[in-house]
């Protein structure tokens, strides 16, 4: 059993990413993403857990799980990549990986962040432009999550994704310890990661226009990361920052 983080230890939320190794797709058609979401939904139930939201994408998937244990969490995801990864490889007569990485875990440990992650994984084929709303994708929980069970945390949940009214502002239901994410961590893992993308050194990001827009767009939009972490991260004054992300500066 591998060590959990301290951090997972305060929360019993978490969104869970996996993707295809190198990127490629592994949920080719309907009947791949229907083998995926039949292990899982018996996976869950062995393991007794519940799936707040999902979305499968073709290389990917989202999981929004809530558990009290995260030991049944790391059995959970040990359980579901095992087998349909056996089951990919003998459809599709290959050997190797199918998953890259085993999974990434981002713990949940405000409301907020639980309602705002929720909308982020609907609206993931929304981004992708395989359609203009969430309610038009089929393997999602948007319109009905096929692993519901009779719980406060399910009913509100179904009650945010219906009306859009739900109060983000109070702490009913659902209570978090503080928490203060660290950003400029995270920051500079972003920017590590999109250097390496795009083939070029950190120290000289600032000098290509093209790349540095896209950065800064993709840092603020996506991750809310402020102007001052990103301006100490790349050098970039935090007026020039403001520019680029209303569309102007570094002419």
């Amino acid at each position: 059993m591998p060590r959990i983080p301290k951090k997972y230890i305060n929360t019993s939320f978490f969104h869970i990413m996996v993707q295809g190794i190198n990127k490629e797709y592994i949920f080719n058609c309907k009947k791949d993403i229907e083998k995926y979401l039949e292990i899982i939904k018996n996976a869950k139930e062995e393991v007794e857990l519940q799936i707040v939201s999902y979305c499968i994408m073709s290389n990917h998937a989202h999981l929004l799980i809530y558990t009290d244990d995260v030991k049944k969490l790391i059995k959970f995801m040990h359980k579901i990549n095992l087998i349909y990864a056996k089951y990919y490889n003998k459809k599709y007569n290959r050997v190797g990986y199918v998953f890259r990485d085993r999974y990434k875990t981002q713990p949940i440990f405000f409301e907020r962040h639980l309602y705002y992650c929720i909308d982020y994984i609907h609206n993931n084929p929304v981004k992708a432009h395989i359609c203009d709303s969430p309610s038009k994708y089929k393997y999602s929980s948007y319109n009905q999550n096929c692993f519901e069970v009779k719980s406060s945390i399910n009913n509100n949940i179904r009650k945010y994704i219906d009306s859009k009214k739900f109060n983000k502002e109070k702490n009913e239901v659902f209570i978090f310890m503080e928490y203060e994410e660290n950003k400029e961590q995270i920051c500079i893992k972003l920017i590590n990661e999109f250097a390496l993308e795009n083939n070029i050194e950190v120290s000289k990001l600032k000098n290509n226009k093209h790349l540095v827009i896209n950065l800064v767009k993709e840092l603020r939009k996506e991750y809310k990361i402020s102007y001052r972490i990103i301006e100490k991260q790349i050098g970039i004054g935090r007026e020039t920052l403001r520019k680029i992300a209303n569309g102007s500066g570094l002419k």
